[in-house]
């Protein structure tokens, strides 16, 4: 992403999130959900994401689209999508709901974390890091997962510029390093 597009998503984020804030109708939680939907609704559907793209398809015809898509989400949500429609920037979608979530966290006093393993995390061990984490940082952790199989096993966790290592690939590294500096 070019530097003025990630700014603008940024300055996009940060006026949603102040919208939502101040406005008695907007739920900011349930946006950063829609937002967040909708980000990945456009990058599964590649078709719909180029429909609204392509200057072939008319503007009216564009606009239905979203309508429809989208005709269960917020207004908030929905006079985004007009607004980057109109201003042909439905691409900067996926950037806004990154900024807002990033936003919503710090607003909240949310801490974002990352746990890495071999194999995709159960829902009770989600569960069970993000409260460990939780007391480990005295905050409210949100917690998102990928899946490494080069890790072959463990657990790899970065928290706040923080990474703890529990992989068995880390501890094969640390003992590997050990042994070279003991000869």
């Amino acid at each position: 992403m070019k530097r003025g597009e990630a700014r603008a998503s940024r300055r996009y984020a940060r006026v949603l999130l102040e919208v939502s804030f101040s406005s008695a109708q907007a739920d900011p939680a349930q946006l950063r959900r829609e937002l967040q939907a909708a980000a990945s609704l456009l990058e599964s559907e590649r078709g719909l994401a180029e429909a609204l793209a392509s200057p072939a398809v008319p503007a009216e015809a564009k606009r239905g689209i979203v309508e429809a898509a989208w005709r269960d989400s917020s207004p908030l949500l929905r006079r985004l999508l007009g607004l980057l429609l109109e201003r042909g920037r439905m691409g900067l979608l996926a950037a806004i709901a990154a900024s807002y979530g990033d936003l919503w966290n710090a607003a909240c006093g949310v801490l974002p974390a990352q746990a890495t393993s071999a194999v995709p995390l159960a829902p009770e061990e989600m569960t069970a890091v993000e409260r460990a984490l939780g007391r480990a940082s005295g905050r409210d952790v949100e917690l998102t997962a990928d899946v490494d199989p080069e890790l072959m096993g463990g657990l790899l966790v970065r928290i706040g510029g923080l990474v703890y290592d529990g992989t068995v690939r880390g501890r094969l590294r640390a003992l590997r390093e050990r042994l070279a500096a003991a000869d």
